[in-house]
């Protein structure tokens, strides 16, 4: 069945997720997907100009390129989307900054999306999020989250070997980003995710925990920080010049009361990659290691 698409939040080429999103499906790797609009709310307006040119020229010049080859339509509203064609299947993605996604959500409904995909976390807040979800609800509207780790290869690999080894293992799952390590590139980065590495990119792995190791707020006993590890800075905003504290990195180890011990691992300038690590809880020897 044919499903035209509608990108909510496209960011800046090589950068951001939903350029990638439409890249993919621009190139043919969704079956039955066609990019027909994208609604990009930043680099749509002259504020980009200023705060960001090398971000805005980017954009620009890759919105001319798919305009002239694919056809599609961009926009800085959803409201200047054109209404679905009777009978059409529509679409939504958005992969928009976490505090504008409730706006952006409901815009979606509005303009007929039958389906959305909403990125991680989705909302600032579980009250937003519930909100949204009685919304798509009332509008007959499916939402699916962007949680792909949870039906990745590697994650099952790291859980098959943990499970047949005759050692008792300790699994971390580390999720890495690519920014350089400089203040300049990860200010940037703490400004547009302002919600923090836990919520923005830690999320991938806590959605793991929640669904394949039962940790919920309940059945936690312990949190255990690794110091050595983790690293937070207060940086300053290039767009609003206001200071923002996260981590660049990150590590715990989470134990649940019935005795189940998993670590998650966060590095902002780590690589591209997302790794599952095995070791031998014993002796710390690395038994087997897993790349997405």
């Amino acid at each position: 069945m044919a499903c035209e698409v509608v990108l909510v939040g496209c960011g800046c080429p090589l950068r951001s997720m939903g350029w990638y999103h439409a890249t993919q499906i621009l190139d043919g790797r969704v079956q039955d997907a066609s990019l027909k609009h994208v609604v990009e709310p930043f680099y749509m307006g002259e504020l980009a100009k200023k705060l960001d040119e090398a971000g805005y020229d980017a954009f620009h010049e890759w919105k001319a390129q798919v305009e002239d080859k694919y056809g599609v339509k961009f926009y800085s509203t959803t409201s200047d989307v054109p209404s679905l064609a009777a009978g059409g299947n529509r679409l939504g993605i958005i992969s928009a900054r976490t505090s504008d996604n409730p706006t952006l959500f409901a815009g979606c409904i509005d303009i007929g999306c039958q389906t959305i995909f909403l990125e991680k976390p989705g909302a600032p807040t579980v009250a937003e999020l519930e909100k949204m979800r009685d919304a798509a609800k009332d509008a007959g509207c499916t939402v699916f989250m962007g949680f792909n780790k949870n039906v990745s290869r590697y994650l099952d690999r790291s859980r098959e070997y943990a499970a047949k080894s005759d050692k008792k293992c300790d699994i971390t799952f580390l999720h890495n980003n690519a920014y350089e390590n400089n203040e300049k590139e990860l200010a940037e980065c703490f400004e547009r995710n302002a919600e923090g590495m836990l919520k923005n990119m830690a999320i991938h792995e806590l959605a793991i925990l929640v669904t394949f190791y039962d940790v919920s707020v309940d059945s936690i006993a312990s949190v255990e920080a690794d110091k050595e590890f983790s690293s937070c800075k207060t940086l300053k905003g290039p767009s609003s010049g206001k200071d923002y504290t996260d981590f660049d990195k990150l590590k715990f180890k989470i134990t649940t009361k019935a005795g189940v011990e998993v670590n998650v691992a966060a590095d902002r300038c780590g690589g591209d990659d997302s790794v599952a690590i095995v070791t031998d809880t014993d002796t710390g020897k690395e038994l087997a290691r897993y790349t997405m």
